[in-house]
């Protein structure tokens, strides 16, 4: 597991993984917009029962990214803290 992401206050990056979904701009985390849009699908398709290997390659028919095993994880993970069960 990848060190938790970790932001200033005012917004800077300071250390930790970067979030599917975002990249590193300078020393601000900016948008990636299909692989947001990717998000949503990864999302509908885990509450769905979606096996990874099929929303992997679903996120990449649809939305051109391929999240990997541990950005998937991570993602879910992250999702489920914040909003509870899927």
């Amino acid at each position: 597991m990848e060190t938790e992401l970790q932001v200033s206050g005012d917004g800077r990056y300071l250390d930790g993984a970067v979030p599917f979904g975002y990249a590193l701009w300078g020393d601000r985390l900016a948008e990636v917009p299909r692989e947001l849009d990717a998000c949503v699908t990864m999302i509908w398709m885990t509450r769905e029962g979606r096996s990874y290997e099929e929303i992997a390659a679903t996120a990449e028919k649809m939305h051109g990214v391929k999240p990997t095993h541990a950005q998937y994880d991570e993602f879910i993970l992250s999702v489920r803290r914040r909003y509870g069960p899927l």
